[in-house]
């Protein structure tokens, strides 16, 4: 796949304007414009790593265009799940009931879910990343709660008073800690809360 063709599935998918994602990216109309023209140009190097952050992806899958699509086929979009409430990056939080109801914002993945999947919306900075994976304040996950999780994984946490955090799991020996991506804020250990789920995408959304 072609990078024009990667910039302009990924907007659609995010569910962005062209001059919704210029205003974001800092350029002009134009300049998006030419981007996703099959023969137009690519984004400078300068905009490239806002370009990426915007799309969700590296700036080396920006610049290859690969990032999990189907070449020549636009986004491979397996199905859609329920956008069912948002969950906090920081400490743990209150979260809506995960019983399925009627009004949900749908949102399309691609990856294929079994019938539980679901999608929570990032509150706050702790899931974000220097370098490497970043999850950034309105980060859509795309969550698996029939998924076991293993050390590595991002999570989806819930403690005795039914609140939810968002954490990567990690161990160490026989002890299993939740660990933020921003090293502002602390390790904390796994204790008694339970897994929900098991984060297998994300994508990131402005309005």
């Amino acid at each position: 796949m072609s990078i024009h063709t990667l910039i302009r599935e990924k907007r659609r998918l995010l569910g962005l304007s062209v001059q919704q994602f210029a205003d974001a990216a800092g350029v002009s109309r134009g300049a998006v414009q030419q981007w996703e023209k099959p023969d137009g140009t690519a984004p400078k190097r300068a905009n490239q790593p806002k370009v990426a952050e915007l799309l969700g992806i590296s700036v080396a899958e920006l610049v290859s265009g690969d990032s999990r699509m189907s070449p020549g086929l636009g986004i491979d979009v397996r199905a859609e799940i329920p956008l069912i409430s948002e969950v906090h990056a920081g400490n743990y939080t209150a979260i809506d009931n995960f019983q399925p109801r009627s009004g949900f914002e749908m949102v399309p993945v691609t990856v294929p879910v079994k019938r539980q999947t679901f999608a929570l919306r990032v509150h706050g900075d702790s899931m974000v990343g220097i370098t490497g994976d970043s999850f950034p304040e309105g980060s859509i996950l795309v969550v698996e709660p029939e998924l076991t999780a293993e050390p590595g994984d991002y999570v989806i946490v819930l403690n005795s008073k039914n609140q939810t955090t968002f954490k990567q799991l990690v161990k160490d020996g026989a002890d299993y800690y939740l660990k933020p991506l921003n090293t502002r804020y602390p390790v904390k250990p796994l204790g008694s809360a339970e897994i929900i789920g098991v984060v297998r995408e994300f994508s990131k959304r402005f309005r």
